[in-house]
């Protein structure tokens, strides 16, 4: 998948919600003039994924617009219809904290979706009475396929924002979904009960053979988990995530293995070979989407993959050695494994 970065504002930044967002500290550098990406740059960038092999694979499988919030990219429809001549599957993904149907966002939604557009969202619980449910309900009678985020800062805020969903889609004739629902909910209802503070490897082995999508015979739906993560005051992520602070939260780096699951366009084009933004604070670079050459991209590709998997192999020794937490000269951080 490619994850494309068009629009740096969130309304969830200014509100100061967001404590542990893992996108805002890497945007805030960023001019106001920058904020949105253009159709200008949004079809530069369109032409050079074509001709990059690795990107256009990516690209294939799904090209998925975010930010910030998406939706404030006055562009977004236009810049919507430039990626669809890159690939079929397009998403947009939203907060759909919008507090009315007469919104410019809302209408930039509906139209995405009549372009055959999928809208994904994150589930927020301050907004999800009064914005994120009646509007969700109106996508659901549009698209016939959803993903919903949860971000999580703890098990009992896991089971409670399952809880939301489990209520929402009593509502409908979702049986499918209802039950893919309460099976997460039970599962984590049990460990809220029984293992409250249990490390991540007990979350793990307790969630490991659940299913992430449901699909009926004309519906699919998915569901993504993601713990939080405490940020010092530098942005960088801290070595163990917020729901299981006992243990170490480490993360598998496929670049490093010569396979790239998810290539993270950022603001400015930079292109990170993950679904984080550049609070991680990896330093080898993968090029940039803007400013460099199809051939200068490709030949980046390797050299990088080359310097990472050097410094996972360090990060390896380390941690076998009672070096953890120690960063090696590739600049990999050293929860990358």
């Amino acid at each position: 998948m490619l994850s494309i970065f068009v629009e740096a504002s969130c309304n969830r930044y200014e509100r100061d919600e967001c404590v542990y967002c893992h996108v805002y500290e890497p945007l805030t550098s960023l001019p106001k003039s920058d904020w949105h990406i253009t159709p200008q740059q949004a079809q530069i960038m369109a032409d050079k994924i074509i001709k990059v092999e690795v990107l256009n694979q990516l690209a294939q499988q799904e090209i998925n617009l975010t930010g910030g919030e998406a939706t404030f990219n006055p562009f977004i429809v236009d810049i919507f219809k430039i990626f669809q001549t890159v690939s079929p599957n397009v998403c947009l993904h939203t907060n759909l904290d919008i507090n009315s149907e007469i919104s410019p966002r809302w209408q930039r939604l509906l139209a995405i979706m009549e372009l055959k557009g999928r809208i994904d969202i994150t589930l927020y619980p301050v907004a999800w009475e009064k914005q994120q449910k009646p509007l969700l309900r109106k996508i659901l009678k549009i698209q016939n396929k959803l993903l919903i985020n949860i971000v999580f800062e703890s098990l009992v805020d896991l089971k409670n924002q399952i809880q939301l969903l489990v209520e929402f889609f009593e509502e409908g004739d979702t049986l499918e979904i209802l039950t893919l629902l309460k099976d997460y909910h039970g599962r984590i209802a049990d460990l809220v009960e029984h293992q409250p503070d249990c490390e991540e490897a007990v979350y793990t082995k307790k969630m490991e053979d659940i299913g992430t999508f449901s699909q009926s015979a004309d519906f699919v739906f998915g569901i993504n988990l993601l713990p939080s993560f405490k940020m010092d005051d530098r942005g960088r992520r801290a070595l163990t995530s917020n729901p299981f602070p006992k243990s170490n939260y480490l993360l598998e780096c496929v670049a490093a293995r010569g396979s790239i699951d998810i290539m993270t366009v950022q603001q400015n084009g930079a292109l990170t070979p993950c679904c984080d933004v550049g609070n991680l604070k990896c330093l080898p670079t993968f090029g940039n989407l803007l400013q460099d050459a199809p051939e200068s991209l490709m030949a980046q590709f390797e050299v990088s993959r080359r310097k990472i998997a050097s410094g996972i192999a360090k990060n390896r020794h380390n941690l076998e050695n009672q070096r953890a937490g120690e960063w090696v000269e590739e600049g990999i951080p050293p929860y990358c494994t």
